[in-house]
């Protein structure tokens, strides 16, 4: 029987404590609190969401999760200091579709690269968009607002978050599927626009539920279609574009979990695997329903392999819309 030389058997032994060491903290991960980075202000649907989330994958952990809200420059400071963050599965964070795929086509003067300079890790939701239309004008369908446009083709004003935004790149695709006329009006907070649209400044908008969904309970805005697949049980008489004749302009924002560049796999593989599992959990999966949220758990390849056909879909709108923020 073949016996290892004297020689060798201290570095044999040495290495097997390395690897075992190794193997036992990484069997330990967390050990200490993990920081969860939102690119966005408090209070927001993209920090909602985060928190539900958040507070459930801390007790399957056994680790504080602090959300850590870093607003600003549309997203790109949050996600700078997640791709600046030691890759150890420590400091995590979101992206989204604005701030992550719409962002990256609009702008060349990012501080990092999606592709390049982040880890996938779980998919969280999706939501779709609400069309509506100021209830100070006579429309209620996507049929008449098409056909108003193209009657009236300096008539319509859409507002939006910001150009470049989101919002400005979901409405062009809509437009644009329609094939009517209307003036971009970007401003400086969706709060700001949704006053407007309210008194008839401008005409029409996509925004997301948790703003433009209080107003049309109000009856101070009419909504015309979900821009989702399916209808919303918050108001389950308004049609999809599908449903409405547009299913090309189908779009629904989205949130996933991030971190920096070469996170060891397995940590990734933890953390994907205990967020699918929070997102399958009853209670969760009713308080995302509270906010018109759907849970899209998804596993680390499908999620890479779900951003890369946003990017396609999206940067081609953006290319043919001449979209930019530079």
């Amino acid at each position: 029987m073949f016996s290892l030389p004297r020689i060798y058997r201290p570095r044999l032994l040495a290495l097997a404590c390395l690897l075992t060491g190794a193997q036992a903290a990484m069997a330990a991960y967390p050990e200490k609190p993990i920081r969860f980075i939102v690119p966005a202000a408090p209070g927001g649907g993209a920090d909602t969401t985060v928190r539900i989330v958040a507070t459930a994958l801390s007790q399957r952990l056994g680790q504080p999760i602090v959300v850590d809200n870093k607003p600003g420059a549309a997203g790109a400071i949050g996600l700078d200091a997640i791709a600046k963050a030691p890759p150890d599965g420590y400091t995590i964070g979101t992206a989204n579709l604005s701030n992550f795929t719409v962002a990256s086509n609009v702008s060349k003067t990012l501080p990092y690269s999606p592709t390049r300079d982040f880890s996938p890790i779980a998919m969280l939701m999706t939501q779709p968009y609400l069309l509506g239309v100021t209830a100070t004008l006579p429309i209620k369908s996507v049929k008449e607002l098409a056909d108003y446009g193209k009657a009236n083709p300096t008539a319509l004003f859409y507002g939006s978050s910001g150009n470049g935004s989101a919002l400005h790149v979901v409405m062009e695709l809509f437009r644009t599927s329609m094939g009517f006329s209307a003036t971009h009006v970007p401003y400086k907070s969706i709060v700001a626009a949704q006053t407007d649209l309210m008194g008839g400044q401008i005409q029409v908008m996509v925004d997301n539920f948790s703003t433009m969904a209080p107003n049309v309970e109000s009856g101070r805005v009419r909504a015309l279609a979900i821009t989702g697949s399916k209808r919303s049980s918050m108001f389950p008489n308004v049609p999809t574009l599908a449903e409405a004749g547009v299913p090309a302009a189908e779009a629904v924002t989205w949130a996933g979990v991030v971190g920096p560049a070469r996170l060891p796999t397995d940590v990734v593989n933890r953390l994907n695997k205990e967020i699918n599992a929070v997102l399958a959990d009853p209670k969760v999966r009713k308080q995302f329903a509270d906010v018109a949220s759907d849970p899209a758990p998804m596993t680390v390849a499908e999620f890479a392999k779900y951003i890369q056909a946003q990017d396609a879909k999206w940067s081609a709108v953006i290319k043919q819309g001449k979209i930019t923020t530079d």
